[in-house]
C-alpha cells in the first residue's frame, strides 16, 4: 500500500496544481462586453438573467455535471457545495422555471461554442487572454488566483 501511495503521489500533486489555477468566465467579443461583475456571472450561470447587461440575449454553457471544473467553478462563485447547486437546478427543472446551461463535452467544446456563437458564455481553466481575443473570446470575470 505505501509503495503504491509513493506511484500515485506524484500524478497527484500535478493534478492538484492544475486545479486549483484561476478559472476565466469568457464571451464571444462580438457580445460587446469587457467585462461582468460575480453579481451577473451568478445570474447567467444560475438562470436568473437571460440577457447580458448590455441588453443583448445570453446562453450560459457547463462543463460535464461530473467535472472538476464544474465542482470548483460553481462552489467559488456561489459559496455553495456543488450538491446544492444541483439540488437548485433539480428544482427549477421540475417547476417548468428554467433549465441548467447546456452542458458541452470538453474544454474545446467551450471555447469553439464561444468562438462560433455571440450570444454564448462559458467558463474555463486559465487560458492566455491574448490568445484567446485571437479567437475572438473575451475574459470578462475570473475566479480564483490570478
Amino acid at each position: 500500500m505505501i509503495f503504491l501511495s509513493l506511484i500515485i503521489s506524484p500524478f497527484s500533486w500535478a493534478d492538484s496544481d492544475a486545479q486549483t489555477g484561476a478559472i476565466q468566465v469568457i464571451i464571444n467579443a462580438q457580445a460587446e462586453l469587457s467585462s461582468l461583475s460575480r453579481k451577473q456571472v451568478m445570474s447567467l450561470f444560475l438562470g436568473r438573467s437571460r440577457n447580458f447587461p448590455n441588453t443583448l440575449m445570453a446562453k450560459a454553457f457547463d462543463h460535464k455535471v461530473d467535472s472538476d471544473i464544474r465542482k470548483r467553478f460553481f462552489e467559488a462563485l456561489t459559496g455553495k457545495a456543488i450538491s446544492d447547486i444541483d439540488a437548485y437546478w433539480a428544482r427549477l427543472r421540475y417547476s417548468g422555471r428554467a433549465s441548467p446551461p447546456k452542458e458541452l463535452e470538453d474544454v474545446d467544446a467551450v471555447l469553439k461554442e464561444v468562438m462560433n456563437n455571440k450570444y454564448s458564455i462559458a467558463y474555463v481553466s486559465e487560458q492566455d487572454p491574448e490568445t484567446l481575443a485571437k479567437q475572438g473570446i473575451v475574459v470578462v470575470y475570473t475566479l480564483g488566483p490570478h
